[in-house]
């Protein structure tokens, strides 16, 4: 079999692809092995992986023109405080809501090992469909806001194959296939025992997202159907290190899950469990130091009061009424005086901000001296510092 699809040995020379039945060939080769990958001697995983690098030396590619506005991520409190050495509790740290460190970074739908991605939903449901949360697990709900001036560049995988597509050429004729191919790879099934199973999309997607030689044009971000909720939902994954350039951190919440729903239909947006009737959060953060600011007395009682009605032996009954929420959120946010005069004198004219603005735009982790005669003003307020 091919090699690779084009011929061509650099991007100098004139593209020269092989047949499109023999590109058939290689694909459906690739095709035969899913759901086996795992099952490979360490050697003959390394050979494919190799082969499967060189083979894909063409990109296809559909940039998304709009980006989701909000996102969701759920971080597993149980996993992240126990991988930390750590008591279970609410969550104080950024990057505990972000990728994990790049030493516990393996395979994934859209990454290779060492490559930090951060998987989101672009919904609550979602999220909750992605990471599963167990019975007595404690998770942290991560809610993000594109900036308004934020440009990303994102590609896309499609939902469905294209019928009857208009070819005209032989490179028209393999990209269809090739979109056919990367539908197939983002939408399989594979289960989480099995990571290396993951090979074709992730070395695809990495490929993309950490292409070796900078530039403008190189993609950060890839939306794709959710597997979990059967097409029903859209999971982005992004450069950890981009995230908090592109998104704002708006809101976390800290909550206790109870059950799991057995046979939930995927269409719908409810989640995937119950959940203590109370849970909190906070919208407050301090970005130069990369902490979740809690009011800690507070947040420190109401954790230790739901983990108790979650495990404890007066466990939770769920009683619904028609017209009332099933969860009542607590804001615990710390009660930090940001823009009386006091409070601003106290501000360096370099010290690091984050500002809201009375038309909704966000500036984060801008300088004092930049936005002072905003803030002066009052067309700006501070929201963290």
């Amino acid at each position: 079999m091919i090699d690779k699809i084009a011929k061509s040995n650099s991007t100098h020379e004139v593209l020269r692809l092989n047949k499109v039945s023999d590109v058939v060939e290689k694909l459906n080769y690739y095709r035969s092995l899913f759901g086996k990958i795992q099952d490979l001697s360490n050697d003959d995983f390394e050979i494919l992986k190799k082969d499967v690098s060189t083979f894909f030396n063409i990109k296809l590619a559909t940039r998304v023109e709009e980006l989701p506005k909000r996102l969701v991520r759920i971080s597993n409190n149980n996993r992240i405080l126990s991988a930390q050495g750590k008591e279970l509790s609410y969550l104080t740290d950024i990057s505990q809501l972000l990728a994990p460190p790049i030493e516990f970074c393996g395979f994934g739908r859209c990454n290779i090992p060492n490559k930090q991605i951060l998987y989101c939903a672009t919904s609550e449901a979602g999220a909750y469909w992605e990471t599963r949360p167990n019975k007595g697990d404690v998770i942290t709900l991560s809610h993000f806001e594109l900036k308004p001036s934020a440009k990303i560049n994102a590609f896309a995988i499609k939902y469905d194959k294209t019928s009857n597509p208009k070819i005209e050429n032989s490179l028209q004729e393999i990209y269809y296939h090739l979109e056919d191919f990367f539908l197939d790879v983002y939408s399989l099934e594979i289960s989480r025992d099995r990571p290396r199973d993951y090979l074709f999309s992730a070395l695809i997607s990495s490929d993309y997202l950490f292409y070796p030689i900078p530039s403008e044009i190189n993609f950060e971000a890839i939306m794709y159907p959710s597997v979990q909720k059967k097409k029903f939902g859209v999971n982005f994954a992004i450069r950890n290190e981009v995230m908090l350039e592109k998104y704002n951190l708006i809101g976390v919440e800290t909550r206790f899950i109870l059950d799991e729903y057995q046979n939930l239909n995927p269409s719908t947006e409810e989640v995937t469990t119950d959940q203590v009737i109370g849970s909190f959060g906070t919208d407050k953060f301090d970005f130069v130091n990369g902490k979740i600011l809690y009011d800690e007395e507070k947040a420190n009682k109401v954790f230790e009061i739901f983990r108790s009605v979650q495990i404890g032996d007066g466990v939770q009954t769920r009683y619904e009424h028609e017209g009332l929420p099933k969860n009542l959120l607590f804001n615990l946010s710390p009660p930090v005086k940001l823009n009386d005069k006091e409070s601003i004198k106290k501000i360096g004219r370099n010290d690091r901000i984050n500002v809201i603005y009375q038309n909704g735009n966000r500036k984060d982790n801008v300088k004092y001296k930049t936005v002072q005669q905003d803030i002066e003003k009052g067309i700006c307020k501070i929201t963290s510092y």
